[in-house]
């Protein structure tokens, strides 16, 4: 898991979310991104305690690999107890090796949102689409699993009480509400009623709010100078730094 801890709030990498829509529409081409109008449903993700462990994580990693149209793709899903929630080897393909927590053993419910992150890094190394800098990559890939129908599960694996909190990934709670909501008014899309955690509705709904203010501001106005200069950056050169093949992205 990523946090076990308070869990950040706001937007605080709100202009790198931003550039890696852009990104994404560069790369992919408008149409292309079209044709991830439908996200991925609860119940092709859906993994209950009764279910064999690793059955159902290669299961419901051959669903994201369907979902993210990488028909040759081959993952092979294994636990073991590590520092990260889960983590993948970009090789040369076509098979990858995922590694997921230990603890998902016990939080099986959340292997999907694990499962989603790292076969979007998978996709992306295919794209050959990259930001500079690990931290930067990870919000990348984080934007991309949301705004591309599978970044709900993230956001609804975040739950906090006063207690405890959990949450994946490394966008805020809020921001994964944002991009969700930005690919809620695009493709007329309600993903409110899959989640299970109030929270996450929470954060969908303030994402919401800031994503209808976006909607009333020209374009780059919120993005500051330095959002303004990446886009123009990106649009020139596009993205840098492509992931390189046998390096170990974890999250």
């Amino acid at each position: 898991m990523a946090s076990d801890g308070p869990v950040e709030h706001g937007y605080p990498h709100l202009e790198t979310v931003r550039a890696a829509i852009t990104a994404l529409y560069r790369r992919l081409s408008y149409d292309t991104v079209q044709t991830f109008a439908t996200s991925v449903v609860p119940a092709d993700v859906a993994f209950c305690d009764t279910d064999d462990l690793y059955l159902g994580a290669q299961r419901v990693a051959h669903e994201l690999v369907r979902h993210y149209r990488l028909p040759d793709a081959r993952l092979v899903v294994s636990f073991r107890g590590m520092r990260h929630a889960a983590n993948v080897e970009l090789a040369a393909g076509p098979e990858y090796f995922v590694e997921l927590n230990d603890r998902f053993r016990d939080h099986r419910r959340d292997i999907g949102a694990a499962l989603a992150h790292e076969v979007m890094h998978v996709y992306l190394h295919r794209l050959d689409l990259s930001f500079p800098g690990v931290r930067e990559n990870e919000i990348l890939t984080d934007t991309a699993t949301t705004y591309l129908g599978a970044g709900w599960l993230l956001l609804d694996a975040y739950r906090e009480d006063g207690a405890s909190s959990q949450k994946l990934g490394y966008l805020t709670p809020e921001e994964f509400g944002y991009v969700l909501a930005k690919r809620a008014l695009v493709f007329g899309e309600d993903p409110s009623a899959w989640f299970t955690s109030a929270e996450a509705y929470t954060a969908y709904v303030k994402g919401m709010e800031l994503a209808r203010l976006d909607e009333r501001q020209p374009p780059l106005t919120a993005a500051g100078w330095a959002g303004r200069r990446r886009y123009a950056r990106d649009r020139r050169h596009g993205p840098s730094d492509p992931p390189q093949p046998g390096v170990r992205y974890a999250f």
